[in-house]
């Protein structure tokens, strides 16, 4: 009797613990996904190139989600939907960081509300005057374009000019937002994607980098660039 009481405590002891593994890491991303009532959550890393699975979760009727997982440094993560074409939304998660984030299931990875840690809420800055360069290109290029197509060539070249200058003033924003956050994370990533192509933009960039930024995901990549171009 007294060794099936100790299996059965045993049992309830390796439950509960498991039980407290999975709520364990440094990371919480939580959320709603409006109108979601079957499918399937993902969360993702790039390594190597790739995106990596770290978890993943079934949504049987609950909108609600919540996901715990360990990184080991800030870094750009993905929460996906699968059933949903492009069906992804970034967010740039920080240690003993929490992720929440709203989106409804008809617009997923489009516009969704993300709230985190300081590289999380500068990307949130940065994007949102992105999105406004963007929208004010496409409208230039789209006016250009009809210009183009009438054969009103003085309006075209008027046009193209502000386009280009609409384009410097982008490219200075963001270096102006690199080197505001150049203590962060966030920087050398922003500086990747942004002028992988510009090796000698790059190599500024890393030069004002702190030592500690340098030895970050996105940094070491660029020093993988630089060695490579320079």
């Amino acid at each position: 009797m007294l060794k099936k009481l100790i299996v059965i405590l045993i049992f309830i002891l390796s439950f509960i613990t498991c039980q407290n593994q999975k709520q364990t890491g440094n990371l919480l991303i939580k959320g709603t996904v409006k109108g979601l009532r079957l499918g399937s959550l993902q969360i993702k890393k790039l390594q190597n190139d790739s995106l990596v699975t770290l978890d993943s979760i079934k949504v049987d009727g609950n909108e609600n989600f919540e996901f715990h997982t360990t990184i080991d440094e800030p870094q750009l993560m993905v929460l996906e939907l699968p059933e949903v074409k492009d069906g992804r939304i970034l967010f740039f998660a920080d240690l003993n960081d929490t992720i929440r984030i709203f989106t409804y299931v008809e617009s997923f990875g489009l516009t969704p509300i993300v709230k985190g840690g300081v590289n999380q809420i500068e990307k949130n800055a940065y994007d949102k005057m992105i999105k406004q360069f963007n929208d004010k290109e496409m409208d230039l290029f789209k006016a250009k374009f009809e210009a183009a197509k009438q054969h009103l060539s003085q309006k075209a070249d008027s046009l193209g000019t502000k386009l280009e200058k609409l384009q410097y003033k982008r490219k200075l924003y963001t270096l102006n937002f690199i080197f505001r956050n150049k203590d962060k994370a966030i920087a050398p990533y922003i500086a990747m994607m942004e002028f992988y192509d510009n090796p000698k933009a790059l190599d500024t960039i890393y030069k004002i980098l702190p030592e500690t930024i340098r030895q970050s995901i996105y940094a070491k990549e660029i020093k993988k660039i630089l060695d490579r171009k320079l």
